[in-house]
């Protein structure tokens, strides 16, 4: 999908993406289109052959398959529609995983900018219009209705058929012409919405900051004229939209009257039959649904998925940051560190230096195979980890890797060379091997990570690691959430591992086994930990005091 690098590009190859459900479901509304159109010229013929002429048999004839009509009709719109709605899911979610994928795991520098709350809005409201699929079904359902009912028509009266054959497509191109309007509008409005969830979601992230400088009143009123803003272009979308359908109305509607008025003309004058002058109006009545769904209804919708596709494909274009020859040259320098066996050798494991600015720290090297302990205030520790979760993310932190600074390197590279493993860990609703399995994971690991957590004493309780944890872990208690993601970070086998404050929430006798375990999982690979606990730094190797201007004990 992301190849794509033009709104209506991007828009077919989501539609494409579906075929398996799109192309039978377009061939179902196809079918129940030609059934409304098959029920007046039923009607016609029973009028001219079985009521005109008294015929019991031809009239029990006429209605038997008028009911078959009635029922293919019927099942083919529910099973278009049934249809539709999976592949409106399928295209939804391939298409929130590809922009997940981009935003969050960008293919420059490991130092691309962290996504704002504007991709709220593009997961949400902009891939919900892109992947509104019903935009291929029932369109093509409706034009091979508009078909069928023209050659009909022409069958009955040539007139009458070439009329509609020539000004259909004139209708509906000239409401294709009037949408851009609408479709600018559009644009606009989601740009706007887009640019209001973003401020939502960073004053609601930095209320804390917020509140602490005593800017409520500033940040309010900076919401509130951005959200104010956003009123005015939902206004104008709104506006534009009814200017579009107002006009499709029109049209379309003088349009249908035409043909009805010239389907009695010809009726009066002799040229239809009484049954042919019925299916004459029962056509261009069926006609006036499909000509209003295409004007009115699915050119709209695509005018404003070719907005949100255009907003879409901002966030999916991610320049590299740095030349593929750098790239690879640093990709080449990780490959032999990329292992995840838990047995590989510790000269295998590269060494880590992180530079924090503020201070007169000294930098902080870990050796390869070395549990290093580091003591720190919160805000240090939180601008190191952040660092090294995100290399070039803080200008005050400065991360190497066998001297080569770490925001150069791949950053698929890096993720699997370095996990960090935050003070606040996230679990996934599922199952506890749910939350332990991941791509890379080695599976000999997760018994000794989860032992190595003391995660045993609840693992039963929790009915073993096919347990559920709930939604965000909240079927565990806070100590069991910390100790099932201290173990999801130890099953990793990461090379270099990244614990902060991981044991904060967790008693002492629990936390003791937690130290006495730790260097056992560890034992080939290096581990940074950012701790104050006296037991987990005792089991370290080394400790570093960035309290105290670098003094090493």
């Amino acid at each position: 999908m992301a190849a794509n690098t033009t709104p209506t590009g991007l828009l077919r190859a989501v539609m494409f993406s579906a075929k398996r459900y799109t192309i039978p479901a377009a061939a179902l509304s196809a079918l129940h289109q030609v059934g409304e159109a098959l029920v007046p010229l039923i009607a016609g013929a029973a009028i001219d052959q079985a009521l005109a002429t008294g015929d019991l048999g031809l009239l029990l004839f006429w209605l038997t398959l008028l009911a078959v009509t009635f029922l293919g009709l019927s099942l083919g719109f529910r099973f278009a529609a049934q249809l539709t709605a999976l592949a409106i899911t399928h295209a939804q979610h391939r298409l929130r995983v590809t922009l997940s994928r981009r935003v969050l795991h960008p293919t420059g520098s490991a130092s691309a900018s962290r996504p704002d709350g504007g991709v709220v809005s593009a997961m949400t409201n902009d891939v919900s219009r892109v992947g509104a699929l019903w935009l291929v079904v029932f369109p093509l359902g409706e034009v091979a209705g508009v078909v069928f009912i023209a050659i009909s028509l022409l069958l009955l009266n040539p007139l009458l058929g070439l009329v509609v054959l020539i000004g259909a497509p004139i209708v509906v191109w000239l409401m294709g012409a009037l949408s851009g309007r609408y479709a600018r509008a559009s644009r606009e409005y989601q740009t706007l919405l887009a640019g209001t969830v973003a401020r939502a979601t960073d004053l609601v992230t930095g209320y804390r900051v917020i509140r602490g400088i005593r800017a409520e009143t500033e940040a309010t009123r900076r919401y509130q004229d951005a959200s104010r803003e956003t009123l005015h272009g939902a206004y104008r979308s709104v506006g534009a939209l009814g200017r579009f359908l107002a006009g499709s109305d029109t049209i379309s509607g003088v349009f249908i009257a035409g043909i009805a008025a010239l389907s009695v003309w010809f009726a009066v004058t002799g040229q239809l039959s009484i049954g042919g002058m019925i299916a004459a109006v029962g056509l261009t009545q069926a006609l006036l649904p499909p000509m209003q769904m295409l004007t009115g209804n699915a050119l709209p919708t695509w005018a404003a998925g070719v907005a949100s596709s255009a907003r879409l494909l901002e966030l999916l274009r991610t320049e590299d940051a740095s030349p593929d020859r750098q790239v690879h040259r640093h990709a080449s320098v990780l490959n032999p560190h990329l292992s995840r066996d838990s047995s590989a050798p510790v000269a295998e494991v590269p060494a880590v230096e992180l530079t924090i600015a503020s201070g007169a720290h000294q930098p902080v090297r870990v050796n390869p195979g070395e549990l290093l302990g580091v003591r720190a205030d919160d805000r240090t520790a939180a601008c190191a980890v952040a660092g090294l979760l995100r290399p070039g993310s803080d200008p005050e932190v400065a991360v190497t890797i066998e001297g080569v600074p770490a925001e150069q390197f791949d950053p698929a590279d890096y993720r699997a060379l370095v996990v960090v493993a935050p003070h606040q860990g996230t679990l996934f609703t599922g199952t506890i091997i749910d939350n332990l399995t991941f791509p890379g994971s080695p599976s000999s690991l997760r018994d000794v990570a989860l032992r190595a957590a003391a995660c045993e004493d609840f693992l039963e309780a929790a009915g073993g690691v096919n347990g559920q944890v709930g939604e965000n872990g909240n079927r565990l208690s806070g100590g069991q959430r910390q100790r099932l993601a201290l173990a999801r970070g130890l099953a990793t086998g990461a090379p270099i591992l990244v614990l902060h404050d991981p044991t904060t929430a967790v008693d002492s006798v629990t936390e003791a086994r937690i130290a006495g375990r730790l260097r056992e999982v560890r034992l080939a690979q290096s581990t940074l930990l950012f701790t104050s606990s006296p037991a987990l730094l005792a089991a370290c190797d080394r400790i570093i005091d960035l309290r105290a201007e670098g003094a090493v004990s």
